[in-house]
């Protein structure tokens, strides 16, 4: 049988190409053998036809023999010690010989490179001749690939990257020409960059279609690095017998797609290799070969050509975070322009966007930019009329409600807008939909006419059969097609859309502040208003839940490294002590929405008051002494050191109590007073529960009479509030529901210029013996899985990168099969092919979001055991119910902990792990507080280098402000380490104020 034989003459239908099972071929290329074996006696369930022509025995004779019969039975043990492994994870070379009589009656031996893996339960032993040689080739293979490596890492930028990439390859292999070939989002290609002998013509910079590699091929290309084809002309060898059918994935001679054997040789290659290129768990592109004569490749300059795309798919990587690393400090000095003009100008949002106009433009190279708040529009830059926008935004509005939409082809979904596509071909909107209003601020780009370079006509591998069903036939011409792209702007980058994200973050909550005021005009208006700045906030928690997530759960990962060194174990301790309290003060925003909804509850649990307070009191030292107070804490000895109560809520109070007496405090001192009440004796005889009273009383500015119960109200502040530009007005609110829910109050007293004094009254109860303290939390840390188990395949649906990165490394880490989608529709596409045991699903993600897709893997799949778990940072029970109504069998919400992470995968899956030594959490222990830095510490120290160090301090950049630390002398080191200090513990305050006396002190 030939090649042609198996060219379909009918062509391929194009509803079933993406669906060709070319992993189970049932052929091999016929440069080498294929031997399938059953564990553990090795004996021969299948064998390529060709063995006769190497070993001289008919594969129909070695069926149902052990591997013994044909291999002498010393490499047979070498073969057996070898699969003592649990796992083969990597390919492995074997050195196997077979001895057979010629037609002579001589013994001819032939010495055979063999690569041994598992596909399933099936044991695979491919065989390929190898000439002996005497001499080792290991210091030649060394060098190519010492040069290779060199070059590739200290490539200046991606350009000169691919190029080195292409001209190496084809330096070691020799092939006529090598090209990288890179897939765009749709999955077409484009020739990136290319070496190849001088007189063929050039395919750089050509386009190809997507259906060139169909996702089927696409999953080979991922899961396996390197794919040869010595001779394309080759004829297919038969694995006898024919069934089952066996999966050849990860063979090396696999016998590929007659459908592709047609292709090249329409393009005319007679042999090719390709190498993958592997970014953030998806198939970024191909470093492509190809020779117009047979060409063999030797097994060792493979595992060269293997090792450089590996090697390039890092680099890749790396390239992407410099060059998005630049963007990201440009951007991030514009938002904070931005939010400083938002900040400090009392003026109509969109007048301020107008004035800071380039800035608003420049954040995500936009050319115009649209804002609709309050139904006022503010149009900046270039875009189409007033009257035109007004309905751009009414049908986004009613069509796409989404909080974040992009297109770079708007007159492909909006016909309107073919009418001003000079102006509008791409927009970028963020959006928030609160009851029947609507607010947007919208980026703009022209339409970009461009010429695309096909390599042929793509429309032409698309036929209509006699039965006018669509059929794909592989192209006969590949001579350059020139196509005109219009319609489209240049395309919206991730990152692009990311700081889009951020604004709405960062912006809209500005924006709704201005809209607040108006609507004070009315008093049904205002609580409309406040209503609406709540779901609005709830909202916004939800956006800042999910990067925490990252931070907490990369910390977590990193904690599991034994070999970190004390100050990273307390670097990571302070960040995740920081994260733990954000998280804790994004979850008293989603608190706020809980009171108003009437859903609000206690958590109670045995508790040390005294830690509680000095905790706090600790907390609030070092912010007090650098404004010169003092704190001073009042224990009354009745008070009982153990209760039972709501630690968390009290914790709030009393961080919010004390919090506004420094804030508010400039000269004098903070007292926290804590004592029963008048009453407590009696309290506790009729109920069991004891009132405990804490006082907290600051020599400030006092509080005028009219404003003591204003400043309860939400989104409401006092006077002197307002003149400090700080806090949202909910810390008193939500502290006095909190008190009243335990049984008490908060109420203020205040002379106004003498101080002000707030009291707290809770009910708790007191724990007479320490004994009904829980005792240290015991903790299980999942280090694997236990063996004997099936291989479980996971698939994580996450949108924002880091959230992603972190599901794999921390489910690889144990030893689960992994995979990650970045939104619904890729998710969905997954499945067909791969088919997960369990689904992480992210719900709020674009392109598709996780209820559609959870809803279409459910219509799809037949498997009834897939299990799909949302991963959602949504708060609220409503979006929870609805999760589960579409066919999601649970939820987790974010930010997580692993732990909670793998007794679910465990309640869904019935997986079994291996478990670290237990171990009690240990209490942070308490820190001694930094000197206190004075302008004269750092008087030697040039004027330019103080501003430096108060800019880096302004705007958040760690890294700039180490740097800087080490140009202290080193007889100031403890000055250097001081400074460090307060940056690991987030006091960029305390720098901000020190240069600034230093700065005028200077002057």
């Amino acid at each position: 049988m030939t090649n042609s034989d198996l060219i379909l003459s009918e062509t391929i239908n194009i509803i079933d190409c993406d669906n060709e099972p070319i992993h189970i071929p049932g052929y091999i290329q016929p440069h080498g053998v294929l031997l399938a074996l059953e564990e553990p006696q090795l004996k021969i369930l299948q064998a390529s036809e060709n063995t006769s022509q190497f070993f001289g025995i008919s594969a129909a004779n070695l069926i149902g023999k052990n591997l013994n019969y044909l291999i002498p039975s010393e490499q047979i043990q070498f073969i057996t010690d070898y699969l003592q492994q649990k796992t083969l994870t990597f390919v492995h070379l074997f050195e196997l010989k077979s001895e057979w009589h010629n037609f002579n009656a001589e013994i001819e031996q032939t010495l055979f490179l063999g690569i041994i893996h598992r596909s399933d339960d099936i044991l695979i032993l491919e065989l390929e001749p190898h000439p002996y040689t005497q001499s080792s080739p290991f210091l030649g293979y060394y060098h190519l690939l010492e040069q290779t490596v060199s070059q590739i890492v200290n490539a200046k930028n991606s350009l000169e990257l691919f190029q080195i990439i292409v001209r190496e390859v084809k330096r070691i292999t020799q092939f006529d020409r090598v090209m990288l070939y890179r897939l765009e989002a749709d999955y077409s290609g484009v020739v990136i960059a290319e070496d190849k002998q001088s007189h063929l013509e050039s395919y750089l910079e050509l386009h190809y279609p997507a259906s060139d590699i169909p996702a089927q091929a696409r999953q080979l290309y991922y899961e396996k690095w390197l794919r040869l084809i010595p001779d394309i002309n080759y004829q297919p060898v038969q694995l006898i017998p024919a069934n089952p059918s066996l999966d050849l994935s990860a063979a090396t001679l696999r016998s590929v797609s007659p459908w592709h054997i047609q292709y090249l040789h329409n393009m005319g290659v007679t042999a090719t290799m390709c190498i993958s290129l592997i970014n953030q768990n998806r198939l970024w592109g191909l470093i492509a070969c190809h020779n117009y004569t047979p060409k063999k490749v030797d097994y060792e300059t493979r595992k060269i050509c293997e090792f450089i795309g590996q090697l390039a798919s890092v680099e890749l990587v790396n390239q992407q975070e410099r060059a998005l690393n630049s963007y990201r400090q440009q951007v991030k000095a514009i938002q904070e322009q931005l939010r400083q003009a938002v900040s400090n100008e009392l003026d109509y949002i969109g007048n301020v966007f107008k004035r800071n106009e380039s800035n608003l433009l420049n954040l995500v190279q936009a050319q115009g930019v649209a804002i609709l708040l309050e139904e006022q529009l503010t149009l900046i830059g270039q875009t189409s009329p007033e009257t035109e926008m007004r309905k751009l935004i009414n049908w986004l509005s009613e069509q796409k409600r989404q909080e974040i939409f992009f297109t770079d082809s708007l007159p492909q979904i909006y016909q309107p807008a073919r009418n001003f596509k000079d102006k509008v071909s791409g927009i970028l909107a963020i959006s928030i939909f609160l009851n029947q209003r609507s607010y947007h601020i919208i980026w703009l780009r022209p339409e970009q006419v461009q010429t695309v370079n096909w390599a042929g006509n793509p429309n032409t591998s698309i036929s209509v059969a006699s039965d006018n069903s669509l059929r794909l036939t592989p192209r006969k011409s590949f001579e350059k097609w020139k196509q005109t792209v219009q319609d489209r702007s240049y395309p919206w980058q991730s990152f692009e859309i990311e700081v889009a994200q951020e604004m709405k973050n960062n912006l809209m909550l500005a924006a709704l502040e201005f809209s607040h005021m108006a609507l004070q005009q009315a008093a049904e208006q205002a609580e409309i208003a406040n209503r609406a700045k709540s779901q609005f906030l709830a909202k916004m928690s939800h956006e800042l839940r999910t990067p925490l997530n990252a931070i907490l759960g990369f910390t977590q990962i990193m904690t599991r490294n034994s070999s970190l060194s004390q100050d990273d174990k307390e670097h990571l301790d302070i960040i995740s002590r920081s994260g733990e309290h954000l998280l804790a003060l994004i979850n008293d925003v989603l608190e706020m929405s809980k009171i108003e909804a009437g859903q609000l509850t206690l958590n109670e649990s045995y508790f040390d008051l005294y830690r509680l307070i000095y905790s706090i009191q600790e907390m609030f030292t070092l912010k007090a002494s650098d404004k010169g107070l003092n704190i001073i804490t009042e224990l009354s000895s009745e008070v009982n050191q153990y209760v039972y109560g709501d630690e968390g809520k009290l914790r709030q109070i009393l961080i919010n109590l004390l919090g506004n007496a420094i804030k508010f405090t400039v000269v004098g001192c903070v007292v926290l007073r804590v004592s029963y009440a008048d009453d407590a004796s009696f309290s506790a005889a009729e109920s069991g529960k004891i009132t405990v009273e804490f006082a907290v009383e600051d020599t400030g500015p006092g509080i005028a009479t009219e404003d003591l119960e204003l400043i309860f109200e939400a989104f409401a502040q006092a006077k002197g509030g307002r003149q400090f530009m700080q806090g949202t007005g909910l810390g008193l609110a939500i502290s006095r529901q909190f008190a009243k829910l335990m049984g008490g109050d908060i109420r203020a007293q205040s002379v106004l210029g003498q101080g002000a004094t707030f009291t707290c009254s809770v009910q708790m109860t007191v724990a007479e013996k320490v004994d009904v303290l829980p005792s240290a939390q015991v903790t299980k840390r999942v280090i694997g899985l236990a063996p004997g188990q099936p291989k479980y395949r996971v698939l994580i649906v996450e949108d924002v990168l880091e959230n992603r990165q972190l599901m794999v490394k921390l489910l690889e880490s144990v030893g689960f099969e992994v995979c990650a989608a970045e939104n619904g529709q890729t998710a969905v596409d997954i499945c067909k092919a791969w088919q997960p045991h369990l689904i992480w699903m992210d719900i709020q993600m674009p392109v598709m979001n996780g209820y559609e897709a959870t809803k279409q893997i459910r219509a799809h799949t037949e498997s009834k055991v897939l299990a799909i778990i949302a991963l959602t940072a949504s708060a609220f029970e409503e979006d929870r119910q609805i999760i589960l109504q579409v066919g999601c069998d649970d939820f987790v919400a974010k930010p997580f902990e692993e732990t909670v992470l793998f007794e679910k995968m465990a309640q869904y899956l019935g997986v079994r792990y291996v478990y670290a030594e237990n171990h009690q959490q240990k209490l942070p222990e308490s820190k001694t507080q930094p000197q206190k830095l004075i302008p004269s510490d750092l008087e030697e120290m040039p004027a330019n280098w103080i501003a430096q160090v108060q800019e880096a301090a302004m705007i958040i950049d760690d890294e700039k402000l180490y740097q800087l630390f080490q140009e202290i002398p080193i007889n100031k080191h403890h000055i250097a380490e001081i400074l460090k200090d307060l940056v690991d513990n987030f006091h960029l305050e305390t720098i901000i104020k020190l240069t600034k006396k230093i700065m005028k002190n200077k002057k």
